[in-house]
């Protein structure tokens, strides 16, 4: 009999199910939903409370440099390691039950047209090392504390595409996650050469 595969709603249910025991959750208790899953379930979770427009405030720097040591280990090829401070702190149950509530519709319809396609580009060594290299960016970005509206979706998606791709084995939305990141950094280079014309 086959065994019926988690899809990444059933993860973000289990989440869910969590926080409502939970007034207060550690990151080990978090992380352990996804054991088996690799760094691809965790990538998505801790994008998607950035990819839309209502805001969590709070979670992008520690969820940012999280996503940044993630892509980090990607990029080198070691197996995640987390440090025993990091397991041991504490996250908002009722924060994070927003944040997944409001993400389970979206996850449900990209549900829908993520599937294997386009393999090599999720398998090939050398490419994972660069998927690593270009999460580790987008991350950067995203933890930045910038006070400026949507700046987080800009880094937030394409880190999502990238982790869909990964999960999924869907070459489509990597290249969908490349195509963002450009914006994304186009975008912060705009910003960044238009504040210092604002700025005395």
């Amino acid at each position: 009999m086959k065994v019926k595969r988690e899809s990444l709603s059933d993860l973000l249910q289990k989440v869910l199910d969590l926080t409502v025991k939970s007034e207060v959750i550690t990151y080990r208790k978090l992380f352990s939903i996804f054991a088996g899953k690799g760094y691809a379930a965790l990538i998505i979770l801790l994008s998607l409370p950035f990819c839309l427009p209502i805001q969590i405030p709070g979670f992008s720097t520690p969820f940012g440099l999280i996503l940044a040591f993630i892509g980090l280990r990607i990029a080198f090829g070691k197996r995640l390691w987390w440090p025993k401070w990091l397991l041991e702190k504490e996250i908002s149950g009722q924060a994070l039950q927003k944040a997944v509530s409001k993400s389970m519709g979206f996850v449900k319809d990209l549900q829908k047209i993520v599937k294997p396609r386009l393999e090599t580009l999720t398998a090939n060594p050398i490419l994972r090392r660069l998927h690593g290299i270009l999460i580790f960016l987008l991350a950067l970005l995203l933890s930045l504390p910038l006070p400026i509206p949507l700046t987080n979706m800009l880094a937030a998606i394409p880190i999502l595409c990238i982790g869909l791709g990964l999960l999924e084995d869907d070459g489509v939305a990597l290249l969908v996650g490349y195509g963002l990141a450009l914006v994304c950094f186009g975008a912060f280079i705009g910003l960044f050469f238009l504040g210092k014309q604002i700025l005395p």
